[in-house]
């Protein structure tokens, strides 16, 4: 196990975030060689494999976060002992990667670590850090300095950079917001520090020939020329996602075209997502030279965790229709502006809609009395109806 405690070690994350699994560092070592470290909790260690705790894990498939309530997928004190925080010792499985000039990656290895984060900070706090750069965190400024020519590296790979505002419902002192959620300079060097963990982790699995949950996806359009083409569009993102081919899950390693990878897998977010874990498993074993799991096994837990997952969807969609069909009665604006994207199911009235006050993309029952067009912004009412769908009329 590599000790790793004397590295300024970063965990940059939400306000008050429910499980905290992943934290980066920077080392330099001899000759100015920089060595980006990605730290990932390492709840496996805790408990075994087809255990009580890990048969409930693969029961549950994940953590849900709906609008009221949070329920974990792995138990309380499980969580408390493997989430990661300020001046902790904690156990991880830890990735260093060196890069090349160009941003592509030149060298990695994964081992069992141990880390005592040094900082734990919220996105808002990292972005100030970023923006004023103090020569006392020039650490994470080299960070961001390394994850930005990795950016730029994948981009001349294939990679689409999806620059898409969010939205997020929540409920403070009992009145439901919708607040916006804006990508940020911190938000992007996490996500690219998690990209990169889970490409180097399917490298490593597939040079060890370890069975694994590898993510797909082809691109079956010219992106460039899609956006070019609604470039003066605030939905263009939205649109070309209608055009992109969905990401699957294989047990065979293939490209990931739309992040420019020639294989990727998720592994960031063991505390919350079952594939995850078993992908951290398989790791772990290895690293320990413990049996790994086979091929059958891989695929019978994909099959029952897409099940799962589908349940799992459903209680989330059910919450947000619930929390955002209050939210509009609670509104109760004349009218409220959207932009079309496209039917889902014309007879049936099902329209996927972009509301750009609220930067929600959202299906709803739509009542038209013209054709509609993508791009197009129309001026619509909610009405109240029980078909589990917000119901608007032009």
């Amino acid at each position: 196990m590599k000790d790793l405690t004397n590295l300024k070690t970063y965990i940059i994350d939400s306000e008050d975030p429910h499980e905290v699994d992943d934290a980066i560092s920077l080392e330099i070592k001899e000759g100015n060689i920089k060595n980006l470290w990605i730290h990932i909790s390492n709840p496996c260690r805790l408990f075994m494999q087809d255990s009580n705790i890990d048969l409930d894990a693969r029961r549950k498939n994940s953590s849900l976060y709906l609008t009221d309530k949070y329920e974990p997928m792995l138990p309380i004190e499980i969580l408390n002992e493997a989430n990661l925080t300020y001046n902790k010792i904690s156990k991880t499985l830890s990735a260093a990667i060196e890069f090349k000039e160009d941003g592509s990656i030149n060298n990695y290895e994964i081992v069992e670590a141990i880390i005592k984060p040094k900082y734990q900070l919220t996105y808002e706090d990292a972005n100030e850090i970023l923006e004023l750069e103090p020569k006392e965190e020039i650490e994470l400024i080299e960070i961001r300095k390394l994850l930005e020519k990795s950016i730029e590296f994948r981009k001349k790979q294939g990679a689409i950079i999806i620059e898409n505002p969010n939205s997020k419902i929540r409920l403070y002192k009992d009145t439901i917001l919708l607040t916006n959620v804006e990508q940020t300079i911190a938000q992007f060097i996490v996500a690219e520090a998690m990209i990169l963990m889970g490409y180097i982790t399917s490298l490593f699995l597939n040079k060890n020939n370890l069975a694994a949950a590898y993510r797909v996806q082809k691109i079956n359009c010219n992106p460039y020329e899609i956006l070019n083409r609604y470039k003066d569009s605030e939905i263009k993102y939205i649109i070309l996602k209608q055009y992109i081919g969905k990401s699957y899950i294989s047990t065979k390693p293939n490209n990931h075209e739309s992040l420019g990878l020639q294989m990727y897998i998720q592994c960031t977010s063991p505390l919350r997502r079952y594939l995850d874990l078993i992908i951290q498993r398989q790791v772990y074993n290895k690293i320990n030279n413990y049996p790994p799991m086979n091929i059958n096994t891989i695929t019978e837990i994909i099959d029952y965790s897409k099940n799962r997952q589908i349940e799992n969807n459903n209680i989330i969609k059910n919450d947000r229709y619930k929390y955002l069909s209050l939210f509009f009665k609670n509104e109760n604006k004349p009218f409220y502006k959207l932009i079309f994207i496209k039917w889902i199911n014309h007879k049936r009235n099902i329209a996927l809609v972009y509301f750009p006050e609220y930067t929600i993309e959202i299906l709803i029952t739509l009542f038209v009395s013209i054709e509609m067009y993508i791009n197009k912004v129309y001026k619509v009412k909610y009405c109240i109806n029980d078909n589990n769908l917000l119901e608007f009329i032009y």
